[in-house]
């Protein structure tokens, strides 16, 4: 008897629906909820250049029938009090995950509770707002890695001035002529003013060696100016997420510096970069990003071998996009940064650690703009606020080369989180409609790895070459670098 009248009641609720006109859902009218009603018929309608990437359908009903059919592709599935999307649910082997342009018919039918199916459509305007929402996030990735390599050069300037987690420097002496029985001849020590006087010991051979650096008991006071050049390439992709198109990247550049020690603790500096970087996207749309870097940093240590690094920057970026059908666009940018650092460095047997934490703000601005044949974008401005947890590790052991060149290894690991939106909100108009849509979300979580090796040579010169991994399960940048420190 149940059952009979169970199937009384759904030939009545099918019958009801194909009796009642049928819904229109198209990109302007794309959600359905329990007050359209428990079953009934609706048309799809996906114009040309539109696509629908995904059927997302959340009910709270025992029972949750969907169908979706034209075209020559059917999807069905019943969301009994679950939640998903129906486009993966297809009667083909594969199924199709996206809707193509054209008219679809769509039944549901429901026994009781609340429901939502929301038909997520992709229009051309958005791929517009993607690429810059896209390109927003890729300059986060370049701005991040200018803080990362400024922090590496600076710990490796500062530890060639100050020995480390000790104010001492290296001073070779040719110590004075022996007596008859064995001793040194007598010296004196003159001074003419007030200040400490340095006390020194004469030993001969490798014993005055003390790594590359000799003993100083006094502390350093101000150093002449030192600087580095350093060239990078990066080079990456990143998979498509929630309808929006994946990207292949690359890029390269030049980052300059000048630093100079203020005393045993204290360093400044100023540096400057040159930055390209390139983003292809899956769907045939592309940015070219020429930037221009100016910076300044602030490093204090301690006898302790702790530390502080802090360093700001401002850039220029000049953008340009081209996108399917000859659609281009030329316009600007600004970024800002700040970043600050606190470290330590311990001596674990033949290994110096250097644990470190990190946080950085950035800023990146693009100009609003109308493209050629296109839409009209908005300003568009995304914020960054990161955090870093890390290592670096030097080997206390070193490879002696030739001309007197002295290599050590290194390497560093660090987890990177974001605490703000992932992904880059972009608005505009095109053809007298408003759209709003973000770039590509890539993640809040990323594994920071890298190797390198480091040359020295008379504490004056040093020379380094680099590998970094940025990845997490959406992306993977690749990062070769290498470059020259000199001291006087």
């Amino acid at each position: 008897m149940f059952r009979s009248w169970t199937t009384c009641a759904l030939i009545l609720c099918v019958t009801a629906a194909q009796a009642t006109p049928p819904l229109l859902i198209n990109s302007s009218n794309s959600t359905l909820t329990q007050i359209d009603g428990r079953a009934r018929n609706a048309t799809l309608t996906v114009a040309s250049g539109e696509t629908v990437y995904a059927v997302n359908v959340a009910a709270e009903s025992n029972y949750f029938y969907t169908v979706l059919t034209g075209e020559g592709e059917q999807w069905r599935f019943d969301f009994a009090e679950s939640s998903g999307n129906l486009l993966d649910h297809g009667t083909d082997v594969p199924a199709p995950s996206t809707i193509a342009p054209g008219e679809y018919a769509f039944f549901w039918e429901s026994f009781s509770g609340d429901f939502t199916i929301d038909f997520v459509f992709h229009l051309p305007s958005f791929e517009a707002g993607q690429l810059l929402g896209s390109t927003t996030q890729i300059q986060f990735q370049n701005q991040n890695y200018q803080f990362q390599s400024l922090s590496n050069q600076v710990r490796t300037m500062a530890g060639s001035f100050s020995g480390g987690g000790y104010s001492m420097d290296l001073v070779s002496l040719t110590p004075p002529p022996r007596t008859a029985d064995g001793e040194y001849a007598p010296i004196g020590l003159v001074s003419y003013e007030d200040s400490t006087v340095d006390q020194v010991s004469y030993q001969s051979g490798m014993g005055s060696q003390l790594g590359s650096r000799s003993q100083r008991t006094s502390p350093l006071t101000r150093g002449g100016w030192g600087g580095w050049m350093q060239g990078y390439g990066i080079g990456g992709s990143a998979d498509g997420h929630l309808g929006v198109s994946g990207f292949d990247y690359g890029g390269g550049g030049t980052q300059l510096g000048l630093f100079r020690h203020i005393d045993a603790h204290t360093m400044v500096g100023f540096f400057g970069a040159y930055g390209y970087q390139n983003i292809s996207t899956d769907d045939g749309s592309e940015a070219d990003v020429n930037s221009g870097m100016l910076g300044m940093f602030l490093h204090r240590n301690d006898h302790e071998g702790n530390y502080y690094t802090l360093a700001s920057s401002a850039s220029y970026d000049d953008y340009d996009t081209s996108r399917i059908g000859g659609i281009t666009s030329n316009f600007d940018g600004v970024q800002t940064g700040t970043y600050l650092e606190r470290g330590w460095e311990r001596n674990l047997g033949g290994l110096k650690v250097q644990p470190n934490v990190a946080l950085q703000y950035l800023w990146v601005h693009q100009d609003d703009h109308v493209e050629t044949g296109g839409a009209s974008i908005d300003d568009v401005d995304g914020h960054s606020l990161r955090s870093m947890v890390g290592a670096n590790f030097y080997g206390n052991r070193h490879v002696h080369g030739a001309l007197g060149w002295r290599w050590t290894p290194n390497s560093r690991a660090s987890w990177m989180h974001e605490y703000l939106d992932p992904a880059t909100s972009v608005t505009g108009t095109q053809g007298g409609s408003s759209f709003a849509t973000n770039g590509l979300d890539l993640g809040r979580d990323w594994a920071l790895l890298g190797v390198g090796l480091q040359g020295d040579r008379n504490a004056a010169l040093t020379l380094y070459a680099n590998y970094d991994l940025q990845v997490n399960d959406r992306q993977r940048f690749h990062t070769g670098s290498g470059g020259l420190v000199w001291m006087r």
